[in-house]
């Protein structure tokens, strides 16, 4: 055996040598700061606003009666929680800052899973090494921080992992703990509360509550308060989804995932031949030109970009067979009965939910991958952690993969690193990228565009009011009434069947608006007032 496979070997051996893998991915997320909040970051914001509202919102209100819905009982928890952080650090800065907290929460709670599972200390190193070693391929921790849905959602799976874990492996004699099926329950709630991607996790949080040790009563209860809560939110979430009143947006929704069409047999198999999970690592790989413009164009070239993704689809994959050889191995040694261990349930029940997810998705946005892939590197560590040692070929792999996830942080850093440090100069607004604002700064924004809303005669301390805004803008008026985000007005690709943005703002009442000049088309910029690159418009200029 080549010499350099013991290196390999030695080096998984070594604790500093796991130590130093923790350090450079944890340190990924924080350095992660840098990267500028992304639209969809803020256009979250804007859709659950019932904290100030008391109904949750789309990004403007011409889909009828599904813009404005009141969230549902067990929603509301998480509409204050939100209401009270958002409303007491209003600046792209804490919007970015929570992100990477959430995003080293998550990693917190990974690691302490994969100590649990293990069966030793090898085995331990090994399946984190491999682990944060995807995970930290690419410009996947830059995606990792962006504070969406998925992080909440994904906190609450693992915790519910951790609960369920524990108690499967210390109560057995003892009764059972009664409180582990209510706060599995209450988790599942809170990623119901957050987005409907939640509902695809709904079997994990049920097998979280069938492992428990005790009365089966007690866990029979608990499931089926799950299940109707689920039920609710899917109600809901479809409910907000649907946009009656414009055909246009309906049909783009719609276009947006898989659909019954009346043959269950034809969903299945277009659901199948649509079930794509390496498009998932593709977008976690360097672009040539990243969605949106999330990061910069053309720092890569295509042959590069082609080159990363083959590189990290090959990691994931090898990862994949690894995980898939382990499981084989634990169902030939303890026969069927092993398939329901806790372990094998939650490796297999994780890596179909990812597959489910993948197979009814028509669009995937480079966001994804911050769903989908941790899903993915949960599965394989379950399914690794469950066998009762760490094999020399896992042993190997985790060292390749460890030394890629070096090496890609360096060639990240080199590739977008200076343009990242730059952003930080700026404030308010990004000429290069015009769906992202830069997480620094902001007070000197802020000053800007008050002088702006000054000049239209809108006061940012009056609540009242009912305003379009943009990224930018929205933390100058996130009190205001019902906002509506210049996307779905004024672009022409996402505003659906208005056809005259100003006519739309008079008819909603709309007091105003003040937004980056570049949003307004020419007409309209003639009309409004500016300071700097901040335009205004008056309800009298409609």
């Amino acid at each position: 055996m080549p010499l350099s496979v013991f290196s390999l070997r030695r080096l998984m051996g070594s604790p500093r040598f796991v130590r130093l893998i923790i350090g450079v991915f944890l340190l990924g997320l924080v350095l992660a700061i840098l990267t500028p909040v992304y639209s969809d970051e803020i256009g979250w914001r804007l859709q659950e606003r019932a904290w100030l509202d008391g109904v949750d919102k789309l990004y403007s209100e011409q889909c009828g009666p599904s813009t404005l819905a009141r969230p549902l009982w067990f929603m509301w928890p998480a509409r204050w929680y939100s209401g009270f952080f958002n409303s007491a650090f209003p600046d792209p800065f804490w919007v970015r800052f929570s992100g990477v907290l959430y995003a080293l929460g998550w990693t917190g709670l990974f690691l302490s899973l994969i100590r649990r599972m293990a069966a030793g200390a090898a085995q331990c190193r090994a399946v984190v090494v491999l682990a944060l070693g995807l995970l930290g391929l690419g410009t996947l921790p830059l995606q990792l921080v962006w504070s969406r849905p998925e992080q909440p959602i994904l906190l609450a799976a693992l915790g519910a992992m951790l609960v369920a874990w524990d108690g499967y492996r210390r109560d057995g004699r003892r009764g059972g703990a009664w409180w582990r099926p209510v706060v599995v329950a209450a988790l599942a709630g809170i990623a119901l509360s957050y987005h409907f991607k939640a509902l695809v996790l709904v079997p994990l949080f049920l097998a979280c509550i069938a492992a428990q040790r005790g009365p089966v009563a007690w866990r029979l209860i608990w499931g089926a308060a799950l299940l109707a809560l689920a039920a609710a939110s899917a109600h809901y979430w479809f409910a907000r989804l649907s946009c009656p009143a414009d055909a246009i947006l309906a049909t783009q929704h719609a276009q947006q995932s898989l659909h019954y069409d009346g043959s269950l047999l034809k969903l299945a198999l277009r659901a199948l031949a649509n079930d794509n999970l390496p498009a998932y690592v593709t977008l976690a790989a360097p672009d040539v030109t990243p969605m949106s413009h999330w990061l910069p164009y053309h720092l890569v070239t295509k042959p590069e970009q082609i080159g990363w993704s083959a590189v990290m689809i090959a990691l994931w994959f090898i990862a994949f067979l690894l995980a898939g050889g382990a499981l084989w191995r634990v169902v030939r040694a303890g026969g069927m009965r092993a398939i329901l261990d806790l372990q094998v349930v939650f490796a297999l029940l994780l890596f179909g939910i990812a597959s489910a997810y993948a197979s009814v998705q028509m669009v995937r946005n480079c966001y994804e991958a911050a769903f989908v892939l941790p899903l993915l590197a949960m599965s394989f560590a379950c399914a690794l952690c469950a066998g009762p040692e760490a094999t020399p070929r896992l042993q190997t792999i985790a060292a390749i993969t460890g030394l890629a996830m070096l090496l890609s942080m360096v060639l990240v850093g080199a590739i977008y690193g200076p343009s990242l440090v730059q952003t930080t100069r700026a404030s308010g607004y990004l000429e290069q990228q015009p769906l992202s604002i830069p997480v620094f700064h902001y007070d000197r924004a802020r000053a800007t565009i008050r002088k702006a809303a000054a000049l239209c005669g809108i006061n940012p301390d009056n609540h009242q009011q009912r305003l379009l805004i943009d990224d930018a803008t929205y933390f100058a008026f996130m009190q205001t009434r019902l906002p509506d985000h210049h996307i779905s007005v004024l672009d022409p690709q996402w505003r659906g069947a208005i056809s005259d943005p100003l006519a739309y703002l008079k008819s909603q009442g709309m007091d105003g608006a003040v937004v980056h000049c570049r949003f307004l088309d020419p007409a309209t910029r003639r009309r409004a007032r500016a300071s700097g690159e901040v335009c205004c418009l008056s309800r009298a200029m409609f």
